[in-house]
């Protein structure tokens, strides 16, 4: 007697309820199909509010990693497309049931495996079709002003109305941070009040306001009444083309003026940032709290400059890292700078450091190489889509310009696969060989020896920090941890030239090489 694995799928919760037919109707069919075939059911998988897009479903993984145990013999399912309705779930699953020589039966309908990867091609087109026209009639509904988008802090959604309402509360603390911000409040004061005063964010964020968050507020013109719908492509996010862009009329919340003065302060603040300042900090992007994660903020003010932990400036609702709140920046620095020449003029400390520099190269290849396999499966697998959706044309699955769009999508997929080999391919090149760095860093020790003991400017120390640490961990009690890293040979040498004053400093593509812990 044959094993059957039952499988059963719907997209949406509300069709596995009792009162639908969908599931109880599924599995009642199955079973019955099973018992005129004296087939046996080894186990049921039934996965509710899954796409059949989507491989990543809690019990079509239980029943791939059932078949690879041998724990039945075929799939029975009411439809292909219950198992899947994309090439990619449908690829998965073939991968692992066809060598295994399991197969599939359907009860509606008569399929073998070539005809179930006909029906994935055609179900995923379906999908797309569904989508285009979800795509259509939202876009329909905005133009003729019903606005189903989700609103952001200072509105709230109206069903009855199907608009943007004003939250009286929200629109309230708007008008006080563009206040404030216009009157030359830093997006960090605006944040730390936010916080002082427990005013909740739009999700009721656990952290409750960041800088970022306060700045796309100012930055946003849909509080003077127009925003618009349309703007950002899908899962990329990236901006689409203004043209397409759908305009919706919401309630204003300040006036345009108001808005224009907020603009106008936000260049004023880029071009006067503190960022923009001539002062060297060795602690700079490298010093991090770490009792909270954040890093730390240099109040340079008119005296000595103060180090500062944003966990504690920016949430004190949540954090207290130390007392006292701020530290003097030049006893940290001096720490910092002695614990990097410490083991610059170690023999050991710059031992650890190249041979962590040749471990993360090896390991680097090794996933460059395994992504690069994967990408190469990918796109033969585009190659044997396209002769299926051409077979499923001749065949009289669907029209000319369903064709024409099927082919357009899989050559989008094959130019991605393109040009992410070409940039995995770069990456290889330049993470160079393992035992190449590994001479060529001993060849630079005694000049990076040499250069330490010339009269360092403060932007010289900044540089070779740059280069060798990847942070330093301060805790509460004032212990500093500082983690190395290893750069590319060449940034090194450019870097270390006594020519060149350290100008030369790259950071390697992707990052640095495994962190060395030293502690001082």
């Amino acid at each position: 007697m044959k094993k059957a694995a039952l499988y059963a799928r719907v997209s949406t919760p509300s069709q596995g309820e009792e009162d639908k037919v969908s599931i109880p109707e599924q599995v009642q069919r199955i079973e019955k199909y099973c018992q005129e075939k004296d087939y046996m059911i080894a186990d049921r998988y039934v996965d509710v509010g899954y796409s059949g897009a989507k491989s990543k479903r809690p019990e079509f993984q239980r029943m791939l990693n059932d078949a690879k145990a041998n724990k039945f013999d075929l799939i029975v399912c009411w439809k292909a497309d219950r198992l899947s309705r994309g090439m990619y779930p449908a690829a998965a699953l073939m991968e692992i049931i066809e060598p295994l020589g399991i197969s599939i039966e359907a009860v509606e309908e008569n399929l073998d495996m070539n005809y179930f990867a006909m029906l994935s091609i055609v179900g995923k087109m379906e999908l797309d079709n569904i989508k285009a026209r979800t795509q259509s009639g939202r876009e329909g509904n905005i133009k003729r002003g019903n606005n189903h988008s989700k609103p952001p802090f200072g509105w709230d959604y109206d069903s009855a109305i199907k608009q943007w309402a004003e939250n009286k509360f929200e629109a309230k603390w708007v008008a006080q941070i563009f206040e404030w911000y216009i009157g030359g409040v830093s997006v960090y004061e605006i944040t730390r009040r936010l916080n002082n005063y427990g005013v909740p964010t739009k999700k009721h964020s656990r952290l409750g306001w960041t800088p970022q968050k306060v700045s796309e507020l100012v930055n946003s013109e849909c509080y003077t009444g127009v925003a618009y719908y349309n703007k950002r492509k899908g899962v990329t996010n990236k901006p689409k083309d203004k043209s397409l862009w759908i305009p919706m009329s919401v309630p204003a919340i300040i006036n345009p003026e108001t808005w224009q003065a907020a603009q106008a302060k936000r260049q004023s603040n880029k071009s006067f940032s503190p960022r923009n300042t001539q002062a060297v900090y060795l602690t700079q992007h490298i010093l991090v709290c770490e009792e909270c994660g954040k890093s730390f903020l240099i109040h340079s003010g008119n005296s000595q400059a103060r180090l500062v932990c944003r966990g504690m400036t920016l949430h004190p609702h949540l954090y207290n890292c130390r007392n006292p709140k701020t530290l003097k920046y030049q006893p940290i620095a001096d720490r910092l700078w002695e614990g990097v020449k410490a083991v610059l003029e170690s023999d050991g400390g710059l031992q650890a450091a190249i041979q962590s520099r040749v471990e993360y190269v090896a390991g680097k290849r090794e996933a460059i190489e395994r992504k690069l396999k994967e990408l190469s499966q990918k796109t033969a697998s585009a190659e044997n889509e396209k002769d299926i959706v051409i077979t499923g044309f001749r065949k009289g699955f669907y029209n000319e310009e369903e064709l024409q769009r099927q082919l357009s999508a899989i050559k989008e997929d094959e130019q991605r696969y393109i040009a992410e080999t070409a940039s995995l391919l770069a990456d290889l090149r330049l993470q160079g060989d393992s035992q190449t760095i590994y001479q060529e860093a001993k060849q630079l020790i005694p000049i990076m020896r040499q250069r330490l003991n010339g009269n360092l400017s403060n932007k010289d120390r900044q540089q070779i920090i740059k280069l060798l640490v990847r942070r330093a961990l301060l805790n509460g009690f004032g212990d500093l941890t500082i983690e190395f890293r290893t750069p590319a040979p060449d940034s090194f040498a450019s870097a270390t030239s006594p020519r060149a004053g350290l100008p030369g400093y790259r950071p390697h593509p992707g990052g640095a090489g495994a962190p060395a812990n030293h502690s001082t």
